[in-house]
């Protein structure tokens, strides 16, 4: 009866948690309109400076010293830079794309992986809004940014977690 018990709660909680499996080079393609660019995977290692300049410009705490990102060019011209931030939201988690063009504005915010429950997650229509944002602005969960009903907590992380984005592009890339 346990074992049931176990296997039924292990497979409702395996759908409950399930995650798409999202290509970021599709996802790149798709926000830059073309088939015909060239997506580079890299890594920046920031130092104790970039660290402070980056937390001073975005008002939030760097989590990692190690920044994913890739660079999307067409013709050695670049189009834009995506930065791959993973943030905490509850107590999991999330993989959050930021995705911003030549003049460092963001084009869009892809989550790419959530570990929390589903109900936490923002939708599409809530991670438009920062579209079009940039280091200059705010985008503070609450203040520019509204708050989700239910995951005020996952607003607040992907908009730190934005600013951070944005930041990193004006200082570093």
């Amino acid at each position: 009866m346990i074992k049931k018990i176990t296997l039924i709660f292990t497979i409702l909680t395996s759908m409950l948690f399930s995650q798409e499996k999202i290509s970021i080079d599709e996802l790149l393609k798709s926000n830059f309109d073309n088939l015909d660019i060239k997506i580079e995977k890299k890594s920046l290692i920031l130092t104790k400076e970039d660290v402070k300049n980056i937390q001073t410009l975005a008002n939030t705490k760097v989590g990692s010293k190690i920044v994913r990102y890739y660079k999307v060019t067409k013709n050695e011209e670049i189009l834009g830079n995506a930065i791959l931030l993973k943030q905490r939201i509850r107590t999991k988690n999330a993989a959050i794309l930021y995705i911003v063009d030549a003049n460092k504005s963001m084009l869009s915010t892809e989550i790419v992986s959530f570990k929390e429950p589903s109900e936490y997650k923002p939708n599409k229509e809530w991670t438009e809004v920062l579209n079009g944002k940039t280091s200059e602005d705010t985008l503070m969960a609450g203040k520019d940014i509204p708050t989700i009903s239910g995951a005020t907590l996952s607003a607040r992380a992907i908009s730190d977690a934005a600013r951070l984005a944005l930041a990193i592009v004006e200082q570093k890339l």
